[in-house]
């Protein structure tokens, strides 16, 4: 292989590198706005990142600790995957909890798969849910899970706390050796020898839940990567030839949503509710990127109380979302970024009441591809 071409290939490998932020926003460890504010003081401080969010209290040490533990693993798409570990979940369920499908968005693909008897996966992607390479990468991890041998280890329970400093090496080993007599659960065998307290086993499945997750969209974001990663042709024959035409195939469908300006609360008064809905005039502004020829569809995750419906406009027609979700198909315009005023009808439920709400929805995008 030439210099070029190593060099190429260690600045894509860079490019990957997750941050310490997204890692924690990932896992919901914090919110946008604790980051942003750890940002903001970290530009006067120099402080570490880390070590700010848990001076500004909404960081766990213990939990900082964990997740500095697996940095490194969420740096590839190979290492990431290999975090598999928990109970094995269903596939519609770990995309959920990644936050790469809505629930709106599963319940039509399971439609399609039981009128169609298609694999859930096969539905997902041909209708443009998710990539190809996003479902091999969650279906390995999902094969991963629960298995002793070909993971790392490191997110199984009692790594976890043993790495925190909750228990010792010593402990886990005695344990596990009483699991393989007994075949009880590695957290309760860990309580009746007195190790941890039932609290500190709490804390642990939390934690371990949270690491899954981050671990989870690490590898989403990754897999579309991996096809540019793994591709040196030495000669341009068939294969190398076809394999440029699938990447290219995949930029081609790329659509990326960026929310440029989001009201991050809502405020009802009285009159609100004696009106019984409230309107936000330009209460977000996105920008969209889209190079599939097929269009792209705008998915709105749905509300919750006190609101009971909500519309939103500007986007050509008017989307009506309730408890569930909505969407909205959108055509082809060109390549270049299309920004997008949007506004809000929210209608109260019976039961609402004055306050500030947070902004109770989220926006995501998704290519319509060909069937």
């Amino acid at each position: 292989m030439g210099n070029s071409q190593k060099n190429s290939r260690n600045s894509v490998l860079r490019l990957t590198r997750r941050p310490l932020g997204q890692i924690l926003l990932d896992g919901g460890f914090i919110s946008h706005s604790d980051l942003e504010r750890a940002l903001e003081q970290q530009k006067n401080t120099n402080e570490l990142l880390g070590e700010i969010l848990v001076n500004m209290g909404v960081l766990d040490p213990v939990d900082l600790k964990a997740v500095l533990s697996v940095n490194r693993d969420l740096a590839s798409l190979e290492d990431a995957v290999k975090l598999a570990a928990g109970v094995r979940q269903l596939l519609g369920k770990l995309l959920l909890q990644a936050g790469r499908i809505t629930p709106q968005q599963l319940e039509l693909a399971l439609q399609e798969h039981q009128r169609t008897g298609e694999k859930l996966g096969e539905v997902l992607v041909r209708l443009g849910l998710i990539a190809g390479s996003e479902l091999d990468a969650v279906l390995t991890f999902q094969q991963l899970q629960e298995t002793e041998a070909a993971t790392s280890g490191r997110l199984k329970l009692g790594e976890i706390l043993v790495t925190t400093n909750q228990i010792s090496r010593d402990h886990l080993e005695d344990a596990l050796s009483r699991q393989q007599l007994s075949k009880k659960k590695i957290g309760d065998l860990l309580v009746k020898a007195g190790y941890v307290q039932p609290y500190q086993l709490s804390h642990g499945l939390n934690l371990q839940n949270k690491l899954l997750k981050a671990a989870l969209v690490a590898v989403l974001s990754l897999a579309p990567l991996s096809n540019v990663q793994s591709a040196e042709p030495v000669h341009q024959d068939a294969s190398s030839v076809s394999s440029e035409t699938k990447i290219a195939e995949e930029i081609q469908r790329h659509t990326a949503l960026k929310v440029v300006h989001q009201t991050s609360e809502l405020v009802i008064t009285q009159a609100d509710i004696i009106r019984g809905y409230i309107d936000i005039p330009a209460g977000a502004n996105i920008e969209i990127q889209n190079n599939n020829l097929g269009g792209y569809m705008i998915f709105f995750k749905g509300i919750y109380t006190p609101f009971k419906e909500v519309l939103v406009k500007g986007l050509g027609g008017e989307v009506k979302i309730n408890s569930n979700s909505g969407w909205i198909t959108q055509p082809y315009n060109g390549r270049d970024p299309v920004m997008v005023e949007l506004s809000y009808r929210f209608i109260l439920s019976e039961n609402a009441k004055p306050g500030t709400y947070a902004w109770p929805l989220t926006i995501s995008v998704s290519p319509i591809l060909p069937v």
